[in-house]
């Protein structure tokens, strides 16, 4: 039954397996022909629901007026409340102060008023920190009642004065606030303007991003009706056209949300430039960075007490040197408590190749995001060839972008600063060293034999996370079921015949750990300091313990915390969190599981996949290793057991010993996205071959594609959120303006 329904499920026109790799260029073509072939309606309806947004939905403000009669109102005494007005001076004046912080603007029209335009002062620069809403007033009636959120407002961006009134009411009230002491720059109104038609290069561009992930990882693809062979250029070319686009899409949202203009410099004390700073360091034999003391700081006793160091950062006195917060203080130098390791792999051949030239830090945090994303997709592929009986290039490509979009890595290339760099850095370390020890395990003579170098590389890898975020470190215990058949099997480790793949993959730690542990004695006097005692920041770590029971709210802040939406742009706000004691907390916008990765939620029915009334079914889609299928079994569940415990130890050091920050979700993202791999990977052959879940295969992909979409959503509009050093309302207001009126269509 199982080989008829395989028999059915494919396509009989789309090439497959070879016996020997060569370049079958005719295959590649015939490949594309045929899945152009297959949807083009497809395409084509998708082109044309695109076409129907943009024209007539983004744009449904131009459309509505398009025949109005605008009407302009000049702002006096007469029709506002709160407002300095200068008796002497035209209102045209700019400049005129706002005595209460909040002005009302009182219109009335003949017809419905749907639209109202502010009528700013020309000349203006960014003037951030307004925000308006619309009071309604029935007909006949003088009771107001607020009918939108408050939504934020700056007078230098046009985009930004545009008002949707709803076009209910004759007689409305605007009612703009800002902090007091600010200028009122506005001296008149238009109600019911005729905006302008908006084709947003931006909008289409995200919306073509979607078709074509709809066009392949839809629920209906026929990728889904493919069994993986990465022998076929076909199948090759998707996996190296999809790699490229999230490639794209990566550098898309660092470029658009202008990482390298916000993260460069150490403005303010900020150590945007500190692994470059430590290069430098490097290069000219020195282990402290080259900033400028303070002496004041200096002569501090007690350096780390946060009043006192930002004290004289507030006032540095005479010398006028700031204090570089967030670094390392030690005996009167600075030093950085970050891994030495990304800035020996990157920093100093970039400035030994250039001249001494610096790499900004949001590239450095953008190449080791695209070095990810390429081992996170070489594992991927990895693990659906050598475990999976069947598996799909479309369910490979599809659990590929739900892990790059949901593990964390937005959020570094969004927010691409210091802390992004050890962090992305260990991420390519861990996924690329997982790959390669995947790639050691071969069979030679049908013996199991272990390549020595493969094993030496993944070693490294995974042991030079000590030296970037030793959270990463963690992953090593992967070892363990990685190669327990190859230990305990068929002794092609640690045995007399296998003296040299085991001594290959031990040295690497045996060298990469021992000069850590020297760098840090000879900067710290102490071999196991890595200098985070002694940093620069909001408490005393030394002293200022956290306590314990905070540890767990923490956890469900990081995990489960839900996602705080709202009907106005951006839709997502930034919530309080209630610790309920004192710990860290950063800008933050929701769990890994019930905000950023709903897909995730899908792990939670691996227990039911694997259990023992579905064992059967299981072994039918897993490869034998050579030991049997049910061994192959519980070789994976093993490797889920040691990758949930990486998860869980992951979290709670991130929830007691670094309090919230969103930049941490990585730390158990990484190893969330790498169970969501070895677990719903069986989940999705399993729905596509077996006659008892067959009716459950597309239900089960499409909610996997649409927690996709969502995630990208989310993770889009989180980057508005106005919180955090990224905060684009005020470090870039055009963008920020230019996305909220593509939904002022919207009451």
């Amino acid at each position: 039954m199982i080989s008829t329904l395989k028999a059915k499920k494919k396509h009989p026109s789309l090439p497959h397996r070879k016996r020997d790799f060569h370049l079958n260029f005719s295959e590649l073509g015939s490949g594309w022909k045929i899945f152009a072939k297959r949807r083009w309606k497809f395409l084509i309806f998708c082109l044309a629901l695109a076409a129907f947004l943009e024209i007539f939905i983004f744009n449904l403000p131009f459309w509505e007026t398009i025949s109005s009669s605008p009407s302009f109102e000049p702002l006096s005494s007469s029709n506002t409340q709160g407002l300095a007005m200068d008796s002497k001076n035209d209102t045209k004046v700019a400049g005129r102060e706002v005595r209460d912080p909040q002005v009302n603007i009182d219109l009335q029209s003949e017809s419905p008023i749907k639209f109202v335009r502010l009528i700013e002062n020309p000349g203006l620069k960014n003037t951030p920190g307004m925000q308006f809403r619309v009071v309604s007033f029935l007909a006949g009636s003088s009771e107001p009642h607020a009918s939108n959120y408050w939504q934020q407002l700056n007078p230098s961006c046009p985009t930004s004065l545009y008002i949707n009134a709803s076009g209910a009411y004759k007689h409305i009230q605007i009612q703009v606030r800002s902090d007091p002491g600010k200028l009122f720059d506005f001296y008149g109104v238009v109600i019911n303007p005729r905006v302008p038609f908006d084709a947003s290069p931006l909008r289409i561009l995200l919306m073509i991003l979607f078709i074509i992930l709809s066009l392949f990882l839809g629920p209906a693809s026929p990728l889904y009706k493919l069994d993986l062979d990465l022998r076929s250029l076909f199948q090759i070319s998707l996996v190296v056209l999809s790699t490229l686009l999230l490639m794209a899409f990566y550098v898309g949202i660092w470029y658009i949300f202008e990482a390298r203009r916000i993260y460069v410099g150490d403005v303010g004390g900020a150590p945007y430039e500190v692994y470059d700073i430590l290069a430098k360091s490097l290069l000219h034999g020195r282990l402290f960075l080259d900033y400028p003391v303070n002496p004041q700081l200096a002569a501090l006793k007690n350096p780390y007490n946060y009043a006192s160091w930002h004290a004289i950062w507030e006032h540095p006195g005479k010398s006028g040197i700031t204090v570089y917060w967030d670094c390392a203080f030690y005996h009167g130098k600075y030093y950085c408590y970050f891994g030495v390791i990304p800035a020996l792999l990157l920093f100093v051949p970039f400035s030994l190749i250039t001249g001494g030239r610096s790499l900004p830090t949001a590239d450095a945090a953008l190449i080791f995001s695209l070095l990810s994303l390429i081992s996170l997709t070489l594992l991927v592929f990895k693990v659906a060839k050598d475990r999976l009986k069947e598996c799909s290039p479309g369910a490979c490509l599809l659990v590929t972008w739900i892990c790059a979009i949901g593990c964390g890595l937005f959020f570094e290339v969004f927010q691409a600063d210091t802390y992004a760099i050890p962090i992305t850095c260990s991420f390519f370390f861990t996924f690329f060293g997982l790959w390669c020890w995947e790639m050691s395990k071969r069979r030679k003579k049908g013996l199991a034999h272990i390549n020595s170098w493969w094993a030496f590389f993944g070693s490294l890898f995974m042991a030079s996370n000590l030296g970037s975020r030793p959270q990463f470190e963690i992953a090593s215990i992967l070892a363990v079921a990685i190669f327990w058949r190859s230990i305990f099997k068929d002794r092609s480790l640690f045995s007399k015949r296998s003296v040299l793949p085991s001594i290959f993959i031990c040295l690497p730690y045996c060298f990469v750990f021992p000069l850590l542990l020297v760098y840090n004695h000879a900067r710290f006097g102490s071999p196991f300091s890595f200098g985070n005692t002694y940093q620069l920041t909001v408490y005393d770590v030394e002293k200022e313990k956290w306590p314990k029971v905070g540890t767990l709210s923490i956890l469900y802040y990081y995990l489960f915390e839900p996602a705080s939406l709202q009907a106005a742009f951006p839709f997502i706000f930034e919530p309080l969190p209630d610790l309920q004691v004192w710990q860290w907390e950063g800008p933050w916008i929701g769990g890994l599981f019930s905000a950023l990765t709903p897909a995730f939620f899908f792990i939670f029915l691996i227990p039911w996949t694997f259990s023992r009334k579905r064992k059967a079914d299981t072994v039918s889609v897993l490869k034998d290793e050579g030991y049997g299928t049910y061994s192959s079994r519980r070789g994976l569940i093993s490797l889920m057991g040691f990758t949930l415990f990486w998860i869980l130890l992951a979290a709670l050091a991130d929830s007691y010993l670094a309090g919230l920050m969103q930049h941490y979700v990585c730390d158990f993202g990484a190893p969330t996205a790498l169970l969501f791999i070895v677990g719903v990977l069986p989940l999705l052959s399993l729905s596509d071959s077996n006659s008892h879940y067959l009716q459950w295969g597309y239900l089960l992909r499409l909610l996997l594609f649409s927690a996709l979409f969502y995630s990208i959503l989310f993770h889009f509009f989180a980057c508005f959120v106005n919180a955090g050093d990224g905060d684009i309302f005020n470090q870039i207001p055009r963008l920020f303006f230019h996305v909220k009126n593509w939904f002022l269509f919207l009451n």
